[in-house]
């Protein structure tokens, strides 16, 4: 049994470790520390599955699946773009086909995409499959964006493919919760891969209001994405206050 002396030492010794341990933590995080030319797969995993620009969560099935050569797991799409991530690009995703079906519960990929850290990931990615030259990754990144993206992917995308983007346009919006703004969807666009096959849905938000003002604010703390699939609402939420690179707030 340690005396007092000892457990004193002990818990100064414990306390250093993890102090040491958190420092080490914070300071790996390739979006903020690692030039983009930098980034290995295991970066690339972690931005694409555990970040402030990924959200994952659960949808209940209440639809029945189409055939299978009308929907496509999220693969590599058509017309030159980088992979777009999601449970078929995470090895470690436990969302098979199978056993989705068996529990009715599907994992929803959402991704803030016109973020520089995410453009910036699915360019290195690409990279690294070899699909992409290297000199194209800051260009990408860097292009301007006019419009806040939000992908969409999900294993079984029946519902995508029985309905078209503008019947999606009107279920989708961004909700602030400070500045308590309900911003509508502008715009939809289905990916599709070489076969015509659903991969991913791009829904498009507008970066003003109507008056000019910006739809999010640098105060807002919360900003929510609603989507109305079937007969279920899909809510995950984003944090702006996180989602920083090296240059700043990342949208």
């Amino acid at each position: 049994m340690l005396d007092s002396r000892s457990r004193s030492k002990f818990s100064f010794f414990i306390a250093a470790l993890l102090a040491a341990a958190s420092v080490t933590f914070a300071a790996d995080v390739p979006w903020r520390d690692k030039p983009y030319d930098k980034w290995d797969a295991s970066d690339i995993q972690r931005i694409l599955t555990d970040s402030p620009w990924v959200q994952i969560t659960t949808i209940q099935r209440n639809w029945l699946p189409i055939s299978g050569k009308d929907t496509a797991p999220p693969q590599e799409l058509s017309g030159g773009n980088p992979k777009f991530p999601g449970a078929a690009g995470n090895p470690n995703a436990a969302d098979s086909r199978e056993a989705e079906t068996s529990v009715r519960q599907l994992n929803v990929y959402v991704f803030w995409g016109s973020s520089r850290v995410m453009r910036a990931a699915l360019a290195r990615q690409a990279v690294l499959h070899g699909s992409m030259e290297e000199a194209d990754v800051e260009k990408q990144a860097s292009a301007a964006q006019p419009e806040y993206e939000i992908v969409l992917q999900m294993a079984d995308m029946t519902p995508f493919v029985r309905s078209d983007e503008k019947s999606f346009q009107d279920k989708a919006f961004l909700q602030m919760k400070k500045g308590k703004l309900k911003l509508p969807a502008s715009r939809v666009t289905y990916h599709r891969d070489s076969s015509g096959r659903v991969g991913a849905v791009v829904f498009f938000f507008p970066k003003q209001t109507s008056e000019g003002a910006p739809s999010v604010s640098p105060e807002e703390t919360d900003v929510q994405f609603n989507c109305r699939i079937a007969d279920t609402t899909l809510r995950v939420d984003f944090k702006p206050a996180k989602m920083q690179d090296s240059q700043g707030r990342d949208l």
